[in-house]
């Protein structure tokens, strides 16, 4: 089960922040989050930002995460804001970024597994669409408990579904992984190296969620054809271009197994 959700508050949960950009954001965001918890805002404003700094945590779709570790902080929180107007989150860039919902994550610096265990569940809740899309039309607490009792009856109901999605999220981090060592070859390395090892770090802690057999078996595909999944399209296997049967492709849509393709081996899934 997705045990982020027990940890949203309604004390956590700040509801109409009027800010235009995200200097403004992490300072209110700062400060009221100092109203609840024993850490001054200008230690917590400092800690966002210098994650920030790294690299943007907007992670599309109208949310951002920042996030940080503290030392003594003690626990691991989450916060929520719901922003009163859409900003342009990362103002510098030369693309428009907007975000009008915020998750951020507090923790200690002394406990990484913690903090990075709660960033992987938060990272995978947003990033599906069926669960975004309720989350994101929420302004207020008691819409957002609504939208999350609905997720924890879905997580609890859909363990193969569950399973998979976690190794569509495995091979995002991989490609991202990917992505990031190509960019430090050319780039500030400090900077991308950050941002690598908490991909690995990510990696590794969704790893930690599936099941051993699932998990050797995603591993030996890839090692043997680069890629181990395959999204299902137009009734075909988009890796190997394989028509897929109709009843294969019915059965990959209930998310009730893992199905391989025939030809390929790669494991299926689908987005419709």
């Amino acid at each position: 089960m997705l045990k982020i959700i027990d940890k949203i508050k309604k004390d956590y949960v700040f509801e109409g922040l009027e800010v235009t950009d995200k200097e403004t954001l992490f300072k209110e965001l700062s400060a009221r989050i100092a109203s609840k918890v024993s850490q001054p805002a200008d230690i917590i404003f400092e800690t966002f930002t210098k994650r920030e700094n790294e690299y943007t945590t907007n992670i599309s779709n109208g949310v951002a995460i920042p996030h940080g570790r503290i030392k003594g902080y003690g626990s691991t929180d989450i916060f929520v804001a719901f922003l009163t107007n859409t900003i342009n989150y990362d103002s510098d860039s030369d693309e428009h970024t907007p975000v009008k919902l915020v998750f951020a994550i507090l923790s200690d610096e002394d406990n990484p597994k913690d903090y990075l265990l709660n960033l992987s569940q938060l990272f995978f809740l947003v990033n599906q669409k069926d669960i975004l899309d309720k989350i994101v039309h929420s302004n207020t607490y008691s819409e957002l408990a609504e939208a999350l009792e609905g997720v924890k009856a879905m997580d609890e109901k859909y363990e193969t579904e569950k399973q998979i999605k976690f190794l569509i999220e495995l091979e995002r981090a991989d490609i991202q992984i990917r992505a990031y060592e190509l960019y430090s070859s050319t780039h500030s390395k400090q900077k991308s190296d950050a941002v690598l090892e908490e991909y690995r770090k990510y990696k590794e802690t969704l790893s930690e969620k599936i099941n051993e057999e699932v998990l050797e078996n995603y591993t030996r595909i890839k090692e043997n054809k680069g890629n181990a999944l395959s999204k299902i399209e137009n009734y075909a296997c988009s890796a190997c271009n394989v028509a897929i049967p109709k009843m294969i492709v019915n059965e990959v849509r209930r998310q009730n197994q893992i199905i391989p393709c025939f030809h390929c081996g790669r494991i299926l899934f689908s987005t419709d």
